[in-house]
């Protein structure tokens, strides 16, 4: 009981205030009606070009979304053998905008599936009427209306009612990329309608949208939940909102949002692997949001000049969304130095400080486990778990107290980063520590560096005050055989060639130990890779090196 109200604590007390005001609200019963009438439409004209949506169907009856394929005319719109998260995709209606060059049958099955929901998703009642797959439809409905085939009459209708539901209650309660989506539609919604209300709705969503501009998107350009994937979906965001600019009836911060947009794009070309894949840190899967590439590709087209970037060698120090990444040809680190972040809204976090990623070229060598499932289950916290992920877990433990699904109790700080680059001939230097276990008796402090050279990456783990286990754990690509030796590990890849791992305390060679264990690129995506496990000393402080011959 202690140890469940301790938890209990330590998630609630970062709450903000109006974050328990929006708690307390969803226990009132809303009063809003059904309308039977909509505002006039206003008439709108321009050439828009948004981010495609990936392609989930070809017949508009199979959807796969998370890499799971059901049939809706068997399945309904409120199915109950299918998770929660893909319920929401099939309420978004991304599918509508996969492509552009509908053909007119296409079109029409199209506007069936859109009367189809309105006919089985009665006001205000079931999955589709949350907040959320609420703001992405309306978004998604409005920019067909844009750019591919007006609509009027009960469609109209009810994408009114659906805009003035969300205005009634917003998700307060969560704040985040979610009241961020909210206010988006709020604001791209109204835009179709005349009228007094609609105003009042728009100016609603552009006052959340002045308040979390700054609060969301940071100095350094990344977004603060931390992970590249909602970086990228909170770009397309901002673009979706800036091409619309000149359709808002009152003031817009178009210049704002657009610096916002260039440095973001900087950050996540620095965040991006060769191959445009992100690294997997929090919740982060390939294929859930826009590239890299379709990033740029929209943004210049709205007139936003954002040169293709190469990264330059040497470090780059994201210092307000707390990653360091480090370019040294051929190899690329990224490493997590930050704090859980944001304080109030961790649900998209995972017990990761210090750990990394590394590629070399094109291929990605050390990884994290990534993301394949959200919900409540037992896979889901294994994967949000430090022991997923390239870094040191002590006594078992999570160096932050990752529960339920999208809960953060007890939480690891970072302390001391640095970074070295003395010449172009030394290794490139990383230090870090957190105090993610100073609760334990040890008063544990996990200290690491990473030392970055031509042919080797070495990373010297130590653990501050006594302990009873501390495992050094790296995951590797799928694309790599592991096999260990008298003298530690070699990682075989068909086209890169070997990779030597070895470990020492002092002088001492220690053991390695090669475990299979499951990769998660995508939602719903499980891969066979293989994780090395090296246990600490009674020294508490271990080196471990990779050597490689790649160039």
């Amino acid at each position: 009981m202690l140890k469940k109200l301790s938890r209990l604590y330590h998630t609630v007390k970062y709450l903000k205030p109006i974050q328990i005001m929006g708690r307390l609200q969803l226990f009132i019963p809303r009063w809003i009606s059904e309308q039977k009438r909509s505002p006039e439409l206003r008439s709108i004209s321009g050439t828009f070009e948004f981010c495609n949506k990936p392609h989930t169907t070809t017949d508009f009856d199979h959807f796969t979304f998370l890499a799971e394929t059901h049939r809706l005319s068997e399945i309904g719109w409120e199915p109950d053998n299918v998770s929660r998260l893909w319920s929401y995709h099939l309420h978004y209606f991304d599918f509508m905008h996969d492509r552009s060059d509908w053909s007119d049958d296409e079109k029409r099955k199209i506007q069936y599936l859109m009367l189809r929901w309105i006919d089985q998703n009665p006001f205000g009642k079931g999955t589709g009427w949350e907040p959320y797959p609420t703001s992405l439809r309306i978004i998604n409905w409005v920019k067909w209306h844009l750019t591919i085939e007006p609509f009027s009459g009960e469609i109209c209708l009810s994408l009114w009612n659906q805009l003035r539901w969300l205005a009634d209650r917003p998700e307060i309660h969560l704040l985040g990329n979610h009241l961020f989506v909210n206010a988006k539609a709020m604001i791209i919604g109204s835009i179709i309608f005349d009228g007094e209300e609609s105003m009042h709705i728009q100016k609603k969503g552009l006052q959340i949208l002045n308040e979390q501009l700054d609060e969301q998107f940071l100095n350094d350009g990344g977004h603060f939940e931390r992970s590249p994937m909602y970086h990228a979906i909170a770009i397309e965001d901002l673009l979706d909102l800036y091409i619309l600019r000149e359709q808002f009836s009152m003031e817009f911060p178009s210049e704002k949002i657009k610096e916002k947009i260039k440095n973001g794009i900087l950050w996540l070309s620095h965040m991006s692997y060769q191959t445009g894949e992100f690294p997997h840190f929090n919740d982060c899967a390939q294929g859930a949001s826009p590239t890299l590439d379709q990033l740029l590709t929209v943004a210049n087209h709205a007139g936003i000049d954002i040169p293709r970037q190469k990264n330059k060698m040497g470090i780059c120090h994201l210092r307000d969304s707390g990653f360091v990444v480090v370019m040294s040809d051929p190899g690329k680190l990224i490493a997590d130095t930050g704090d859980i972040g944001p304080d109030y809204q961790p649900g998209h976090a995972h017990a990761e400080t210090l750990s990394f990623e590394f590629s070399l070229g094109a291929q990605r060598v050390i990884v994290n486990s990534g993301t394949s499932q959200y919900g409540l289950g037992p896979e889901r916290l294994r994967q949000r778990s430090t022991a997923a992920h390239s870094t040191v877990e002590v006594n078992g433990m999570n160096s932050s107290d990752v529960w339920s699904g999208f809960r953060v109790g007890r939480r690891a700080t970072v302390h001391n980063i640095q970074t070295e680059h003395p010449n172009i001939k030394s290794p490139i230097t990383i230090s870090a520590s957190h105090d993610g276990y100073r609760h334990l008796s040890g008063k544990n402090i996990h200290h690491r560096r990473w030392e970055l050279g031509e042919k080797t990456l070495t990373i010297h783990d130590k653990i501050s005050g006594p302990f009873d286990t501390a495992v050094s754990r790296l995951y590797f690509h799928p694309d790599f055989d592991c096999q260990t030796n008298e003298n530690g590990a070699i990682l075989s890849h068909e086209k890169l060639g070997k990779v030597i791992l070895t470990a020492r305390s002092g002088d001492k060679v220690l053991p390695i130990a090669i475990l299979e264990s499951t990769y998660h690129p995508a939602f719903g995506v499980s891969r066979i890779n293989s994780c090395a496990e090296i246990s600490l000393t009674d020294k508490q402080e271990i080196s471990i090196e990779l050597n490689w011959t790649y160039h």
